[in-house]
């Protein structure tokens, strides 16, 4: 049988293809407001915003000029694809509810987008939010940036809240029928394989999370991570090797959404190199899935059967 990635993973388009019937794919967009954490605290050490927020998410473009740029790009590489409308950078659930509301709005009112995507802080989840989320009648997704449950390596990252603000996050979203995903970070400084395996135990006992994103941690310049002296080096060599390790952790009905941190930029970089490109990381991985008869979920009482989703 072929060797692909994803008879040994559930994979984010297995996923939504299994949810959707056909291909679909996420158009980035911003509410234009900044990371308050970074703007009142100082934010996570890691964070360097020119990394992550494109230009054609600035807080001059309206949604509707952010789809005018983004939709035909889209559909020029991708074809004729159904959209989500992804609110994926900065904190997406930040402003007052009417704003927040009429920027939502906007974004579904377009007639090929069929579900919305808000990226989020667990401190910037609450009811009135989520009762806006829950209206919508569409799929509607919420991602938290967990990070890890230890908050040793929440306090190290300046993340500005705990874990317990976490769990009761993932609590009322689940609770209010939203679709929950997780954002992870691995190779955070004095944070044990160990310690990474009591996370993914945990996120696959929670009955609420069916997705999760995995960052290797990217040391960029201009970050307080940056000017830390004796910075551990996280090699993405590693980074595959650990996440081989900790998938069979991973429930097997929970959707991975991302293996590593999306869009590194070389010139950006303050340590380390991260040799050869994503293609080639997801081909190491899957190769060492193979070699070491490594699934989904196996470790769990859920595997992960891709005979569910490939027909």
């Amino acid at each position: 049988m072929e060797e692909r990635l994803e008879y040994r993973i559930f994979t984010y388009s297995a996923y939504l293809l299994n949810k959707f019937g056909k291909k679909v794919f996420r158009i980035g967009l911003s509410t234009g407001k900044p990371c308050p954490h970074r703007i009142e605290n100082g934010g996570c050490i890691f964070c360097n915003p020119n990394t992550f927020t494109g230009e054609y998410q600035s807080q001059n473009f309206s949604i509707k000029e952010q789809y005018t740029n983004a939709i035909p790009r889209v559909k020029k590489a991708c074809g004729d694809v159904q959209l989500l409308a992804y609110f994926q950078d900065e904190t997406s659930t930040y402003g007052d509810i009417e704003f927040l509301k009429q920027k939502f709005d906007e974004a579904l009112s377009h007639p090929e987008v069929i579900g919305l995507v808000v990226s989020t802080r667990p401190d910037y989840i609450n009811a009135e939010v989520v009762k806006l989320l829950a209206s919508y009648e569409v799929p509607v997704t919420i991602e938290i940036g967990m990070q890890s449950i230890h908050n040793k390596s929440l306090e190290l990252l300046n993340r500005g809240h705990t874990f317990e603000q976490v769990e009761e996050s993932i609590r009322i979203c689940g609770e209010a029928g939203l679709t929950v995903g997780v954002h992870l970070i691995l190779g955070i400084p004095n944070e044990t394989f160990s310690e990474m395996l009591q996370t993914i135990k945990w996120i696959s006992s929670n009955k609420y999370i069916s997705q999760v994103k995995f960052h290797n941690l990217v040391v960029y310049k201009n970050t307080k991570l940056a000017q830390m002296k004796n910075i551990p080096i996280y090699p993405i060599e590693e980074h595959i090797k650990t996440l081989g390790k900790l998938i069979p952790y991973l429930r097997g009905n929970i959707a991975v959404s991302r293996l590593f941190t999306s869009n590194i930029r070389r010139t950006q970089i303050a340590v380390d190199e991260y040799k050869g490109n994503k293609t080639q990381w997801i081909n190491s991985l899957r190769k060492y899935l193979y070699e070491n008869n490594l699934n989904q979920g196996n470790k769990t009482d859920m595997k992960y059967d891709f005979r569910k989703y490939y027909k």
